[in-house]
């Protein structure tokens, strides 16, 4: 273990439901519960890391799962740039991530600098909201979906402000 990464284990790939009506199922590692002890979880509860899981670079979150366990999903792209899947068991290391932080794609940071109302908005909404909107553009994989979510972003800021939950609600 290094003082890059203070926290290890290795757990196998387990499937994971999430939802209470319509399960959502996810390949997860679960956090042993010996680490817990050592990690802010009362604080933030959906815990934000930077590490690797087999080797390859991740950018995550723990998530509680209501039972008193946390887990990581594992995304698809690191299952195969990792030549693992469902039942492997993998190693996990990771410290734990400045929990403010935000990616913001450049053209949604310039969108949102062009009015000082949309400007005020942006910076009254909490970390995780500003995430929500910028994972929605940065998941775009073409420049005119890109463009479509910026301006769905820019109208939720509009029409919305601080309150996203039901733009959210809208685009599931």
């Amino acid at each position: 273990m290094t003082d890059f990464f203070p926290h290890q284990f290795e757990a196998p790939i387990e499937k994971f439901g999430v939802g209470k009506t319509k399960k959502i199922w996810y390949n997860v590692l679960f956090l042993p519960k010996e680490l817990e002890v050592d990690l802010p979880f009362k604080t933030y509860p959906r815990l934000r890391v930077d590490g690797e899981i087999a080797d390859v670079p991740i950018a995550n979150a723990f998530m509680p799962t209501g039972d008193e366990r946390y887990y990581v999903i594992v995304s698809p792209n690191v299952l195969k740039s990792a030549k693992v899947g469902l039942g492997d068991t993998v190693e996990m290391r990771f410290r734990v991530a400045d929990q403010d932080y935000v990616e913001v794609p450049e053209p949604l940071y310039k969108a949102v600098q062009r009015t000082e109302a949309i400007r005020e908005t942006w910076s009254g909404l909490t970390p995780g909201k500003q995430r929500m909107l910028a994972q929605h553009v940065l998941s775009a994989k073409t420049d005119p979906t890109r463009q479509k979510r910026i301006k769905e972003a820019i109208e939720a800021l509009m029409s919305h402000g601080a309150d996203l939950r039901a733009w959210r609600k809208a685009k599931r």
